[in-house]
């Protein structure tokens, strides 16, 4: 069994893609009570906090036990507001 470190929350800034397995979905977690979805990575474990864009592009095409790869796309103007968005692209084991 290999182990791999907890690193804590994605940062979109710093990195933007992941790619991991879905091992477990959060409900209202948090300060703001979005969802979290906890990736297993090649090395890492990794929470990556949902948002209105995000949840609705993973939940129409992703699960627990999925692979995934999350790439942000950067900042978008909404209708009322900025708001970040992501490609989702589901995967095969790597």
């Amino acid at each position: 069994m290999k182990f791999k470190k907890y690193v804590g929350s994605w940062n979109v800034e710093k990195q933007k893609e992941i790619t991991g397995k879905i091992i477990k979905i959060k409900e209202k977690a948090g300060k703001y009570r979005t969802k979290v979805y906890v990736l297993e990575t090649k090395d890492e474990v990794v929470d990556v906090f949902g948002s209105t864009v995000l949840d609705e592009k993973i939940h129409s095409i992703c699960e627990i036990g999925n692979y995934v790869k999350i790439v942000f796309l950067g900042m978008k103007q909404g209708k009322e507001s900025e708001y970040k968005d992501y490609d989702i692209f589901l995967g095969g084991e790597e």
